[in-house]
């Protein structure tokens, strides 16, 4: 990926950190350009507190904003932040914001970063049960004032939705199996622990092939409801729209993605913000698997007992005509601005950086970068 030099030489350039976490990136970027700010976005307010201490510890915190909130309502949180007291380092961009606002032609922010996924320090949490390593109540949500839980995702939805949820979130090879053990389970009694659902899963895979895994057996169906709960997937694509909005001419948005379905949502996102054609996809043919799973959920689908739940299950590939994708992010695009694609194919770590960090391995880097008309 080609440099851009001028973003070092820029006293005042100001970054964009739109997922936090303990502030491993925001730090870097402060290091690297010694002048410039972050604004850093995050939804989980312990995981901010943390990065507030270890950047106060480095002392760097006078550069940074901190936005508590999804990154993918940037413009309206950007707006409603810079209203109240700040750094004096943010004032010149405070009173930018009220004169112009954030979104138009072009916005005010350099360059903006997203780290999908979670943290490593949210997993030592026990309490929020995103691990299936200690027992914890079903919880899995970063925010923890959101109302869905991963507790009502394995206790409410149907049969096939909940299929649907393991497969298409995680290609789970054994979905309907777990299903079928997590029914049979919920007939009796609800599911409340992360230890029970664990141990639910083990059991409905297959001992030849837990045998032959080198990861936990419930990694997969841990990781697809943590997903659904924090809508993870739309995050980045409604998050690359909102960010892409407030960027400036020629500055870049890179995503970093960890899983094939990660990466192909910011492929076909970047697409479309470059003004191409968004390919819809379909994850497999259904139609035998939905017959099935329909069967299966006919002796006790809590759907008819329990108030449904109102969590998307389609992915922002899926369908070009789905409503999510036409927000008011999209004000502007392809009159006064657009992106273009910096990397056609991602960019995955070296070798070395893999020695350095094997936890980088399976990380793929795409860019983006803004183009304002005039």
């Amino acid at each position: 990926m080609e440099e851009i030099p001028s973003l070092l030489e820029k006293p005042d350039a100001i970054f964009i950190d739109g997922t936090l976490g303990t502030g491993g990136h925001t730090l870097a970027l402060l290091q690297a350009h010694p002048t410039c700010r972050v604004i850093a976005f995050d939804r989980d307010e312990a995981s901010m507190q943390f990065a507030k201490q270890r950047l106060d510890e480095a002392g760097v915190l006078n550069r940074v904003h901190f936005v508590k909130g999804d990154f993918r309502r940037a413009p309206a949180l950007l707006q409603k932040s810079f209203e109240g007291e700040i750094t004096p380092s943010f004032e010149k961009l405070k009173i930018e914001m009220k004169s112009q606002g954030p979104l138009g032609a072009c916005g005010f922010i350099d360059g903006a970063l997203v780290d999908a996924g979670m943290s490593l320090y949210q997993v030592t949490w026990a309490e929020r049960g995103l691990s299936f390593r200690a027992d914890a109540p079903l919880d899995m949500r970063y925010d923890r004032q959101q109302e869905i839980s991963a507790f009502d995702l394995v206790n409410r939805l149907s049969a096939s939705e909940l299929e649907d949820l393991l497969f298409k979130f995680t290609n789970e090879r054994w979905a309907r199996r777990i299903v079928e053990f997590i029914v049979a389970r919920r007939n009796h009694s609800t599911i409340n622990t992360t230890a029970e659902l664990s141990g639910i899963i083990a059991a409905a895979i297959p001992a030849s092939a837990r045998n032959h895994s080198r990861v936990h057996p419930a990694t997969k169906a841990f990781a697809a409801l943590r997903i659904c709960v924090n809508d993870e997937f739309w995050a980045l694509t409604e998050g690359s729209w909102a960010l892409g909005s407030v960027l400036a001419n020629t500055a870049r948005l890179i995503v970093l993605t960890y899983s094939s379905n990660e990466d192909r949502v910011v492929k076909h996102t970047f697409r479309s913000l470059a003004g191409r054609p968004l390919e819809q996809e379909q994850s497999r043919s259904k139609g035998d698997r939905k017959k099935k799973s329909r069967e299966l959920s006919r002796s006790r689908d809590f759907r008819s007992e329990r108030p449904s739940l109102s969590i998307p299950l389609n992915l922002p590939y899926e369908n070009a005509d789905d409503p999510r994708l036409n927000s008011e992010w999209a004000s502007g695009f392809g009159e006064t601005w657009h992106m273009k694609i910096v990397t056609p194919k991602p960019i995955e770590p070296t070798p070395e950086e893999i020695a350095a960090n094997p936890l980088s391995r399976s990380c793929k880097l795409r860019a983006v970068e803004k183009v304002c008309a005039g």
